[in-house]
Parts: C-alpha cells; sequence; structure tokens
C-alpha cells in the first residue's frame, strides 16, 4: 500500500467546524449537528467522496436556493409497518435520519419498518442510515436513487441510476456485516475523486455516447445531463453480468421513487427498511452465529500479497480505528474549500490535529 502523503486533521474538530458553517449559513441547529456529524462519519470510514468534501456543494445549494434549509417535512403514515415522507426538497441527511428512525420506531412495535422518501436531495453514504439499526439488535437496510448516469446493457443511453444499496447486520464478538454497494460497476463518487486528484480511472467505469472506454477525465463533463455516456452497470458487459447490476439499479429505482409516488428521473429519493431480530430468533443466538460466519470467512488463507480476507465491514471498522487515532487525510483541494468557506462565513477553520 502507498505510503500515505496527505495531510491530516482532528475528525472532532472537522465535525465542529462543518456544523458551525451549516448553522452560519441559516440551517437549524439540530439539522447541522447532524449533518456535520454524518460528513465526518464518512470519512471516518473511508468514503472520502461522501464526507467533507461535499461540504461546499451542500451549502452551494442551500444558498442558492437549490436545496431548502428550513423545509416543511411531512410524514404521511399509511399503516403501522410503513410510512412514506415527503422531504420538501431539503437535503437527504435530515430526512434519510428522519426516515430511518421512523422504519426502527416501527419495527420496534410490529417487528419491521419501511419507508420511502420522496423530494429530497443527497443524502450521504447509505451505510450510516443502516448501522441506525446496529444498536437497536435489528437488521438495517438503505437505498437511494435519483438521476440517470447509468448506460443501459447494449445501449448508448442512459436509463439508470447509480443507486446504492446498504445493509448492516449486528454480531456478537466480531465487526458488523456492513454492506455499501453502488449497482454500478463504480460508485460516482470515485470519478469525483480521481477527477479532484488528476488521476487516470481504469478502462471500464466510463464509456462515450459510441460505448468507448474513457480513462481521461479531463476530457469529459460526465455530469452534465447533455453529455452522452455514462458509467456501466455492476458486471460491465453483458457477458460478465451487467444485466444483474442494471436489474439491482432498476430494482432500487422502483422501492426508492415508484413507490414514494416521486416522478422518475427525480433526485433524490430513499428508502429504508428495519427489521427486528428478535421477530425471528432470540438475538444473542443470532449474533453467535453470526459471528461464526465471519469467522469462517475471515480464517481462510490469503493469497500471497494480502494481508486478510476480509467479510465487508471488517476493512472499514480498521479505517475507522486509524482515522480516529491519527486523523482524517484531506486532499489538498478539499482544504482549500474548507478555507474559502472560513474565509466567506467567518467560521474559524480550526481542523488541525
Amino acid at each position: 500500500m502507498a505510503k500515505e502523503t496527505r495531510q491530516r486533521f482532528d475528525p472532532a474538530k472537522l465535525t465542529i467546524f462543518a456544523q458551525e458553517v451549516l448553522q452560519k449559513i441559516g440551517m437549524p441547529k439540530e439539522d447541522a449537528l447532524l449533518t456535520g456529524s454524518m460528513l465526518t462519519a464518512c470519512d471516518l470510514r473511508g468514503v472520502e467522496s461522501h464526507g467533507i468534501a461535499h461540504l461546499q456543494l451542500y451549502c452551494n445549494w442551500m444558498k442558492e436556493g437549490n436545496c431548502k434549509i428550513n423545509p416543511k417535512i411531512e410524514l404521511f403514515d399509511l399503516s403501522p409497518s410503513t410510512a412514506v415522507i415527503d422531504g420538501d426538497n431539503s437535503l437527504g441527511f435530515v430526512n434519510g435520519h428522519k426516515a430511518m428512525t421512523e422504519a426502527i420506531k416501527r419495527a420496534e412495535k410490529t417487528g419491521t419498518g419501511f419507508v420511502s422518501v420522496r423530494n429530497s436531495k443527497h443524502f450521504g453514504a447509505a451505510t450510516y442510515y443502516a448501522m441506525m439499526a446496529l444498536q437497536h439488535d435489528m437488521i438495517g437496510i438503505s437505498m437511494t436513487a435519483g438521476g440517470r448516469m447509468m448506460i443501459a446493457p447494449g445501449s448508448t443511453g442512459r436509463a439508470g441510476g447509480l443507486n446504492p444499496i446498504a445493509v448492516a447486520v449486528p454480531a456478537g464478538k466480531k465487526h458488523p456485516f456492513v454492506l455499501d454497494m453502488s449497482t454500478s460497476v463504480v460508485a460516482g463518487g470515485k470519478l469525483e475523486i480521481a477527477k479532484r486528484q488528476g488521476k487516470p480511472i481504469p478502462e471500464g467505469w466510463l464509456v462515450d455516447g459510441e460505448g468507448k472506454a474513457i480513462t481521461d477525465l479531463s476530457k469529459v463533463d460526465y455530469r452534465n445531463p447533455e453529455w452522452r455516456g455514462g458509467i456501466l452497470p455492476l458486471g460491465g458487459s453483458p457477458a460478465l453480468g451487467s444485466y444483474k447490476g442494471f436489474g439491482l439499479s432498476v430494482l432500487v429505482d422502483i422501492l426508492c421513487t415508484t413507490l414514494s409516488g416521486a416522478a422518475l428521473g427525480t433526485m433524490a429519493n430513499h428508502f429504508f427498511g428495519a427489521i427486528r431480530i428478535n421477530g425471528f430468533r432470540p438475538v444473542q443466538e443470532f449474533k453467535d452465529d453470526m459471528d461464526q460466519l465471519i469467522e469462517s470467512i475471515e480464517s481462510l488463507p490469503p493469497l500471497p500479497g494480502v494481508k486478510k480476507v476480509y467479510v465487508t465491514g471488517g476493512l472499514e471498522e480498521e479505517i475507522v480505528a486509524e482515522r480516529t487515532a491519527n486523523g482524517i487525510p484531506l486532499d489538498t483541494a478539499v482544504i482549500q474549500q474548507l478555507k474559502d468557506l472560513s474565509a466567506e462565513t467567518g467560521i474559524k477553520c480550526d481542523i488541525e490535529r
């Protein structure tokens, strides 16, 4: 692994800075505290595409009126275990936290809870919401849909969102199983990081309007809806299973968009679920079996040069521990964005370790 050369910053101070900046631009204190905490939580897990690097973007949305700072979020209570939330075009962090909390509350009463959200905005990393269920001895589910960046198999046109799926399952002595995956061959945030760092991307991530591979992001504006081209579905090509990735993307669209009553292609809509484990079996028995399952996989012999075989969520646990101790690394461009926000808002950028 290449040695880390980026400057590192204090996670707690980054959180406070983000919270104070959001409050300064007019976000209610409770919403700002929640959003700032969730941003740095992403960075701590190594999900840098959805962390503090997006603070300036979200601030711009709210200042420009593209995202409501003081929304009137409405909950439609449709059954004991299900609900729909209309986010009133507000930031997805607030809507997502409210919706997952609602799903957990319903699961506590009925065994399962599911909430679909429409008329929202980007909600960061799906992992955070799924993991909210862990402390309640529940399995958490989180999805989000929006936009049209995925190329349909056999086509040159976009027909699906990148539509991530996250599932979190508690264990006992072992780390929880935490899956967070895009239904595309790569998350869109990975393109953002590569472009920010001026690095090429692997062949097979992005194609142009003729289906030809793109590796140099400096030559394309891939986020422009008018640009012909897009990201490939999980699997890459039909021969390697791209219909599976595309099918998962459509499924997420159905649960997030169609089920919530949102218009097709709107950004962004979400879906959350919570499943109470003791509705099936005693929690400790389940956790013991989860420990055995994880151990049976992580004890497998690694290939030469491979440190360890991980069950999804295990590597991220190690990243959290390392970054909590040593700080969050930030790209130069992100550091400059934070300095710009500091100058604009008057909030001191006190984030050094």
